[in-house]
C-alpha cells in the first residue's frame, strides 16, 4: 500500500489523548516534533509496516495564518490520483487543524478521498475516536528557541552548519576537511598579500588574468578576496552563531600568517580611493549599456605641487564599470556623477528626453472596487464559519448518539463538500482583494514620491533623496554618447 505523509509544525494545538482504564481524559501539554522528526517517524513507521512512502506534504508555522497551503497541495493530490489503496499518515490530531473542529473537517476531507488516515500519536482515526478527539481543547506551549539550540549545540561540536567556504568541503563527520584544488588559491592569495605586497584590487586582477574562477564560476572581487583575506576559518577556528572553536579543524595558512597579512590590511585601508557605494544616489541601478555590466560609485582624490611650490588637492566623483573596478577586467567606462544624477533627475521631472514617462496616477479612485471585493470577502468567510457551526453541531449531536457514529461520516459528507467550494471561492476573492490593494496602495505612493521629487528635492536630505531614487528608478542605463532612464511600473 502506498502512504503519503502530512507533517505539521505550529504553536497550538489539541492536546493529544491518554487512555487510563477506558476512560479519556486530557494529556499534558507538549510541543509536537520539529518537521525532521515527525518525517522521521513517518519514514519508520512505513519501514515497519511494509508501506510504500510515496511523497510528503508540510506546513510550518500554521498558528500565524489560517490558510495550510502544504494540506491543500495534499487534497488536490489525492484528488487527481488514480484510485488505489493509499494511506495518510500524520503524527497526531493536532497536525490537522487550528482547533478541533477544523482538524475532525481535514479528516473527512481525507475519508472522502477514499484514503485512510492513521495517527502515529492517537492510532488509526476511525468515527469512535473522532468524537473522543473533538472533544478535546488545545493547549500547548510551544518553545520557539528549541531550533536554535539545536544549531548551536551542533556548532559547539565543530559541525558545518551551511555551505562551507572556500577551500573546504563538509566531511564525514560533519566537519570541514580541506578541499585541496581550492585550498591551493586559497593560499596563492594569502602570498600575493603577504609575499608581494598586493591589495585586493591587485590580487582580483592577477587571480582573473592567470583564469582563476570562484566556486560558482566567476571572476574574483575585491569584495570576495576581502572577506577570504579576514576569515579566521584558515587558521582552524570555527565561528558560528556565537559560538567559537579554535582547532576544530585543520588550517590552510598559519595563524602567524594570517596575522600579519590583516595588519597588513589594517594599514592599507587608510589609504583606500574608493568611497562607499551608497554615498552615490544612483548606487545599485546603473547598468554599462556597452558591456552589460553594473556601474558603481568611485570617488578618486589626487594630490599634487604645483610650479610655486604649493600643494593642491581635487576630488572626483564618477560611475565605473564595476567588472573594471572590482575585477579590474574590461574597458573603462565612465561618467562623472554629477553629470549623470542631473541627467536621470531630469529624465523623472519630464525635462529631458530619454527617460520612461512619469505620469501621476492623482485622481483614480479604486475605493468602489475595493468595497465590493471586501464584501464579497465578508459573506464567504460567513458562509464558512457558519458550515462551522453547523459541522460542529452535527459532532455534539453524534457524540450523544443521534445521529449515531456509523452515520456521521455521511453526514459529514455534505457540509464537508459545500465548504470545499466556499473556500475555493474565497481564496479567490482574497487574491483578488490583495491584488487591488496592493496597486492601489503602490499607486498612491509612486504618486507621492514623483511630487517630491517634482516639488521638494532641494529640501530633502540625501538618504531620502536616496529612498525616492530607489522606488522610482528600476535601472538606468548608459551608453558613451546617451542615458536612458527606466523606471519602475
Amino acid at each position: 500500500m502506498r502512504a503519503i505523509g502530512y507533517l505539521s509544525q505550529r504553536s497550538d494545538h489539541p492536546v493529544r489523548p491518554e487512555r487510563d482504564s477506558g476512560s479519556l481524559r486530557h494529556a499534558a501539554p507538549a510541543s509536537l516534533p520539529s518537521l525532521v522528526e515527525q518525517n522521521a517517524n513517518f519514514l519508520e513507521y512505513c519501514h515497519e509496516h511494509g508501506f510504500e512512502p510515496t511523497a510528503t506534504f508540510l506546513d510550518s508555522g500554521t498558528a500565524q495564518r489560517r490558510e495550510r497551503p502544504g494540506l491543500a497541495q495534499l487534497l488536490r493530490h489525492l484528488s487527481e490520483e488514480s484510485p488505489g489503496f493509499t494511506l495518510v499518515v500524520t503524527q497526531s490530531f493536532a497536525n490537522l487543524g487550528d482547533d478541533a473542529t477544523q482538524a475532525v473537517r481535514t479528516v473527512l476531507q481525507l475519508r472522502a478521498r477514499g484514503v485512510q488516515l492513521v495517527s502515529l500519536g492517537d492510532g488509526t482515526i476511525d468515527e469512535a475516536s473522532l468524537i473522543d478527539l473533538w472533544r478535546l481543547h488545545n493547549d500547548v506551549d510551544s518553545d520557539a528557541d528549541r531550533r536554535r539550540e539545536r544549531l548551536q549545540e551542533r556548532a559547539r561540536l565543530g559541525q558545518a552548519i551551511g555551505r562551507p567556504p572556500y577551500g573546504y568541503r563538509v566531511g564525514r563527520n560533519g566537519r570541514y576537511e580541506i578541499d585541496e584544488e581550492e585550498a591551493t588559491v586559497v593560499r596563492r592569495i594569502f602570498n600575493l598579500c603577504l609575499r608581494e605586497g598586493l591589495g585586493i584590487r591587485r590580487i582580483a586582477q592577477r587571480l582573473n588574468e592567470e583564469g582563476y574562477q570562484t566556486r560558482r564560476g566567476r571572476n574574483w572581487s575585491m569584495v570576495t578576496i576581502r572577506d577570504l583575506l579576514r576569515n579566521p576559518v584558515y587558521i582552524g577556528r570555527y565561528d558560528k552563531l556565537g559560538v567559537s572553536v579554535s582547532g576544530n579543524h585543520h588550517a590552510i595558512v598559519s595563524e602567524p600568517d594570517f596575522e600579519a597579512v590583516g595588519q597588513q590590511m589594517a594599514r592599507r585601508r587608510t589609504a583606500t580611493g574608493i568611497s562607499n557605494p551608497s554615498d552615490f544616489l544612483l548606487a545599485g541601478l546603473v547598468w554599462c549599456g556597452e558591456d552589460q555590466t553594473r556601474m558603481i560609485g568611485v570617488t578618486r582624490r589626487q594630490q599634487w605641487r604645483k610650479a610655486n611650490g604649493e600643494t593642491a588637492t581635487a576630488t572626483y566623483r564618477y560611475y565605473q564599470s564595476e567588472a573594471r573596478t572590482n575585477q579590474s577586467v574590461g574597458a573603462y567606462h565612465t561618467r562623472r556623477a554629477d553629470e549623470l544624477e542631473a541627467e536621470v533627475l531630469a529624465h523623472i521631472r519630464g525635462e529631458r528626453r530619454g527617460g520612461e514617462s512619469a505620469v501621476l496616477n492623482i485622481g483614480r479612485d479604486d475605493m468602489a472596487l475595493a468595497a465590493e471585493t471586501a464584501v464579497a470577502v465578508s459573506s464567504a468567510e460567513a458562509r464558512l464559519r457558519a458550515l462551522d457551526r453547523k459541522l460542529t453541531q452535527l459532532l455534539e449531536d453524534a457524540s450523544t448518539g443521534d445521529p449515531p457514529l456509523s452515520a456521521l461520516r455521511e453526514a459529514g459528507s455534505g457540509i464537508v463538500t459545500e465548504w470545499e467550494t466556499a473556500n475555493i471561492d474565497l481564496v479567490q476573492l482574497k487574491r483578488r482583494a490583495l491584488a487591488q490593494e496592493r496597486e492601489a496602495e503602490y499607486r498612491r505612493r509612486q504618486d507621492q514620491r514623483l511630487r517630491q521629487v517634482q516639488e521638494d528635492w532641494e529640501q530633502l536630505s540625501f538618504p531620502q533623496q536616496r529612498d525616492l531614487i530607489e522606488h522610482l528608478v528600476e535601472r538606468v542605463v548608459v551608453f558613451d554618447h546617451s542615458v536612458t532612464t527606466q523606471l519602475k511600473a
